[in-house]
């Protein structure tokens, strides 16, 4: 009998899987009783699609002592509570359109990425001018190139003249 190292087993299934796209965006459960959240098929429901969306998903119990943000921001159970790249975002309940709640957190983080790229290249191309100009700074003029730049004078004026 073969057998096979179950780590790289693990390995193999997870290169074959499809990468579904991860966002910082933490949806948090809060129910009173962790055996009643099972019993809820809109909860089901709620996580399979915050699955599928990227965004991380979990259930815990109601600790008012322990979670400010179940003290000052629930109003009744079960609720959920959106996280932004660990930063609370919203409350948001079963009866309050859930799914939409989920798609504009992801939206947020999207939105957020491209702003951040787009940043990134306007960095970069105002430090390639900058780049380019103190390189200009740096240069001598060959003889060539001085050659050529009268040239190209002279002509525009002799075209101005016609």
């Amino acid at each position: 009998m073969i057998q096979v190292n179950p780590v790289i087993e693990k390995q193999e299934l997870n290169k074959q899987r499809p990468k579904l796209p991860e966002y910082p965006v933490r949806i948090c459960c809060v129910v009173d009783d962790l055996s009643e959240a099972s019993r809820f098929d809109l909860l089901k429901q709620i996580k399979e699609y915050a699955h599928s969306s990227g965004a991380l998903y979990m259930t815990r119990e109601y600790d008012s002592r322990k979670y400010s943000d179940d003290r000052d921001k629930i109003r009744k159970l079960p609720a959920f509570h959106v996280y932004i790249k660990g930063a609370y975002n919203r409350t948001f309940y079963p009866n309050t359109r859930p799914l939409q709640h989920i798609d504009e957190s992801v939206e947020i983080c999207i939105r957020y990425e491209e702003q951040k790229k787009e940043r990134r290249n306007r960095w970069k191309s105002w430090y390639n001018s900058i780049k380019i100009w103190i390189k200009s700074l740096m240069h001598r003029e060959t003889l060539m190139e001085r050659y050529e730049r009268e040239s190209i004078i002279q002509n525009k004026k002799v075209s101005n003249w016609s």
